[in-house]
């Protein structure tokens, strides 16, 4: 278990770190059960860390990584086969399949909006990241700005609007070329 160097260890436990949630997500989404997503997650990192020296820095860790969570979801449902409610490994993959998909045009939105939310004018910037990323309320903002409440909530609107809209053309720009393709 684990990998000959440091380097590449410390790539591959970033890279577990990074998708646990996503990971767990997508189990859930498939399992329709939290209790059996942390068991069947806590199965798909023993594995991971079992196969460690087969991961390749610079490859696609997440598709490796939502496949072993799919054999062992697979496995899972293997063995809760005796429940009154279980499903064919078709279904299973079927929905193993949407969930990822979902998990990836997440992934898409959320570059989309790291982009948008970079395009923003700086001060509409700093007042999303105050709010929504450090958690201050608006009475926080206003305190620091100098401003009242209401030309705080005013600025938040403004910059939501913009975001929004910002969002919603990339996203539609992006669906155009595969529409006509």
């Amino acid at each position: 278990m684990g990998l000959p160097d440091r380097q590449p260890a410390e790539e591959f436990a970033d890279q577990m770190a990074a998708h646990q949630g996503r990971l767990e997500s997508f189990i859930r989404a498939v399992t329709g059960d939290a209790d059996a997503a942390r068991d069947i997650l806590q199965d798909t990192n023993v594995v991971l860390l079992r196969k460690s020296r087969d991961y390749r820095p610079g490859t696609n860790f997440a598709a490796w990584a939502f496949r072993v969570a799919r054999f062992e979801i697979l496995s899972w449902r293997r063995r809760a086969g005796r429940s009154r409610l279980t499903f064919d490994d078709e279904l299973v993959e079927r929905m193993a399949g949407s969930a990822q998909g979902q998990d990836e045009l997440y992934l898409r939105r959320v570059e989309v909006l790291r982009d948008c939310l970079s395009r923003l004018p700086e001060r509409q910037r700093e007042v999303i990241r105050l709010r929504y990323l450090e958690d201050w309320s608006v009475a926080d903002l206003a305190r620091k700005t100098g401003e009242n409440a209401n030309a705080i909530s005013q600025l938040l609107f403004r910059a939501r609007q913009n975001l929004f809209h910002a969002m919603q053309a990339a996203l539609e720009a992006e669906e155009k070329p595969s529409k006509t393709a």
